[in-house]
């Protein structure tokens, strides 16, 4: 179907199709207003070497990375997504979804969590308790080790606000809109095209039974116009024919009444009244009086 069937076919259900725009918006601002989130928070933990390892450069950690940090960050990492760890954190409280992973933007030691959920509240305790674990992780792979000689590890980044995440929450809402603009262009299609269908079984069903409609007005391009009815002109060279005698006049002389008139004897040069028979010019011009007499 092109565009301008397809345009036509709106504007004659144009109430469904109002009637699916103006749902269609409204189901979007309503998605809008009572989906809740996305919220999105995170924080970043950098491990730091041991005080024993730092004596060294001066007791400057930052001078004394050795490599093993990024394997203990590697370990801990791996200890807090695992499932008995994420089960034992929703047990408290925090039920949030959250990833930890390397910092992509460097090679150090730096732990990445992000902490997503619907609700901005429990996003934001979640990350809290998360980044605890974290650095209770890194403790406890070391309790075995005097304190001096343990990897620590400092919160270098946190954000306690959640933040609303628009764009997820905007392609929700368009995916949305989209299917409702979808279903206000194709229902009012779907829907004349079955009564135009229904129109034409209707109309096929009338020619069956026999039904013909009502002729036109006079309109040369009417199909229903009756074709024009010529009358019969005999040509100078047919024998004209003689027309049938009336009835009324047979049943007078049949009961004796007064007798069909004579007609009149044509002048001189005219008809031949020896037999009594007139010419064949009086006998058009008599089978003309009688076309017009009938």
């Amino acid at each position: 179907m092109d565009l301008t069937a397809s345009l036509r076919a709106l504007r004659r259900q144009w109430i469904l199709a109002g009637f699916l725009l103006v749902l269609t918006f409204a189901a979007g601002v309503a998605a809008w207003v009572k989906m809740p989130g996305p919220y999105q928070t995170e924080s970043m933990v950098v491990l730091l070497p041991s005080q024993q390892a730092s004596k060294l450069n001066g007791n400057n950690p930052y001078m004394s990375y050795g490599g093993s940090e990024n394997i203990a960050g590697d370990i801990v990492l791996r200890q807090v997504m695992d499932p008995a760890t994420i089960t034992a954190l929703a047990s408290r409280g925090y039920t949030a979804s959250y990833t930890v992973a390397d910092d992509p933007t460097t090679s150090g030691p730096i732990l990445d969590i992000t902490v997503t959920g619907k609700n901005q509240a429990l996003v934001e305790n979640t990350l809290q308790g998360v980044t605890s674990e974290v650095q209770a992780k890194i403790t406890a792979l070391q309790s075995f080790l005097t304190p001096t000689n343990r990897i620590t590890s400092m919160v270098i980044s946190f954000h306690p606000t959640a933040k609303l995440e628009v764009s997820k929450k905007a392609r929700t809402i368009v995916l949305i809109v989209g299917l409702g603009l979808v279903l206000t262009y194709a229902l009012p299609q779907i829907l004349d095209a079955e009564i135009r269908r229904r129109r034409g079984e209707t109309r096929g069903g009338d020619r069956v039974s026999g039904y013909a409609p009502p002729p036109a007005p006079d309109d040369e391009q009417s199909p229903y116009q009756q074709p024009h009815r010529r009358r019969y002109r005999p040509t100078a060279d047919e024998p004209e024919p003689v027309p049938a005698g009336r009835p009324y006049v047979e049943q007078q002389q049949r009961g004796g009444e007064r007798a069909a008139p004579v007609p009149p004897v044509p002048p001189t040069g005219e008809g031949d009244v020896t037999n009594g028979t007139p010419d064949r010019r009086s006998s058009r011009e008599a089978a003309r009086r009688r076309e017009f007499t009938y």
